[in-house]
């Protein structure tokens, strides 16, 4: 069937104003008012990490004073300017993506440009953003700052990929300091033998993490931080007793093994009774077989990032991250964008064919999407999460994205670059290949 021209993507930015204008209409009950009120305490010298919500590690503390400066000027200005940049962010990430996997990537825009209908080159933008727009409009409906770290994140491989790698290295560190997280993409950085993105990274790491609170705090204030942050943290991992608006794999494994895991939730269905040391010592085992069999998933392109499956594995990473992260919102996957990408591609590109991987896909987007309150309601929702719909449609486009790996070849190896050529450059256009 045939769209009229600019009928979705009008509408996914109607979609987006509604949430940013919902936001701005309701500050205290919106999570970069948390932000503000870190970054308060923090200009006052208090201690930040006695406010109950207070997870961030201890650079953030650093962010969330610049913005609670900016919010005494004018908080409905900082806002804005929040909101405005998460869709800049998210808008960035599209574009990063593109170059990395399709072959007109520099060129594709979410407006369509066929004449009078959506293109099917536009899709390739369209598509994975309103599949996880639900998850999108989640994330601008309560301030989070996952999209920011998605930026982040795809940035700093684009410019490992480009040959720049003190800015790439700068842009992976500051959102693993941001949010734990995104630092396990050093050990794909290990992996692939890219010694020194790790050693430029791990260096960002020292300074935003070490060098800078010292200066700004003192050694003691600093090292107070972590103390705190590490028993924060500690505490949210070892709760028993997840909700159900928390669908990481833990909160899942607790639900389904442990009798207090859901004993907050409208639906118990547990059919064990683990303790809770139990219940983290299986997380940490799954998390470590899934890491080994990444790593056999990913054998191929060496220590080639512009390789396109690279890309893919780049995006199925940031897939993972919501799953694994012990505190994983709704918000969060919205860095399923990522590896949505990576299957819509698959699925136009003849990777991945016949009936199975439609029936997956459309399944992810039910759980993803249709249970959404707006069409569920609330008291629904709330059922369908104490199931993990979340977490599960997750892995679904997970499973999906590391399919199109194991399906996909290597890209061809470009001619050889002229004498005097510079070095991460684009390809000439007589390259038989796009930058991947």
């Amino acid at each position: 069937m045939k769209l009229p021209r600019f009928t979705l993507p009008s509408l996914a930015l109607l979609l987006v104003v509604f949430e940013i204008g919902r936001s701005l209409g309701r500050p205290d009950r919106v999570i970069f008012t948390g932000y503000t009120q870190v970054g308060e305490v923090v200009l006052q010298g208090g201690a930040p990490y006695d406010l109950w919500f207070n997870t961030w590690p201890p650079f953030f503390q650093i962010t969330a004073a610049g913005l609670a400066l900016a919010a005494r000027v004018s908080a409905t200005a900082a806002l804005l300017l929040w909101q405005v940049g998460a869709v800049c962010a998210i808008w960035g990430s599209c574009r990063i993506l593109a170059r990395f996997l399709e072959e007109d990537g520099a060129t594709l825009t979410f407006w369509p440009r066929a004449q009078g209908h959506l293109s099917f080159a536009s899709s390739a933008v369209a598509v994975p953003v309103l599949m996880t727009g639900r998850l999108i409009l989640d994330h601008l409906q309560h301030t989070q700052i996952n999209l920011y770290l998605l930026f982040l994140v795809l940035l700093a491989f684009h410019l490992f990929r480009e040959g720049r790698v003190a800015w790439g290295a700068g842009a992976l560190a500051l959102a693993a300091s941001l949010k734990a997280v995104p630092v396990l993409f050093v050990a794909y950085l290990v992996y692939r033998r890219r010694w020194r993105e790790t050693l430029w990274t791990l260096g960002f790491l020292v300074v935003l993490n070490g060098v800078v609170p010292v200066a700004l705090f003192g050694p003691g204030e600093a090292a107070e931080h972590w103390r705190a942050w590490r028993a924060v943290a500690s505490t949210q991992v070892g709760d028993p007793t997840p909700r159900f608006a928390n669908q990481s794999l833990l909160a899942g494994l607790k639900r389904l093994v442990t009798t207090e895991g859901g004993a907050r939730d409208p639906v118990h269905y547990a059919v064990a009774a683990w303790s809770p040391e139990a219940v983290r010592s299986l997380f940490v085992a799954l998390v470590g077989l899934a890491g080994l069999g990444l790593a056999l998933a990913f054998r191929g392109p060496g220590r080639n990032l512009r390789d396109r499956r690279s890309a893919v594995e780049i995006a199925v990473c940031l897939g993972l991250l919501s799953i694994v992260s012990p505190l994983g919102w709704k918000a969060q996957y919205s860095l399923l964008v990522a590896p949505y990408w990576v299957v819509w591609w698959g699925l136009r590109h003849g990777a991945l064919s016949g009936r199975a991987p439609w029936v997956v896909w459309w399944l992810s987007f039910a759980c993803l999407t249709l249970s959404a309150e707006s069409i569920v309601g609330r008291g629904r929702v709330r059922m369908l999460e104490s199931l993990n719909v979340i977490l599960i449609g997750g892995l679904l486009v997970v499973g999906l994205a590391l399919w199109v790996r194991a399906r996909i070849a290597p890209d061809p190896t470009p001619p050889p670059r002229p004498p005097g050529a510079s070095s991460g450059g684009p390809p000439s256009p007589s390259s038989p290949r796009a930058p991947g």
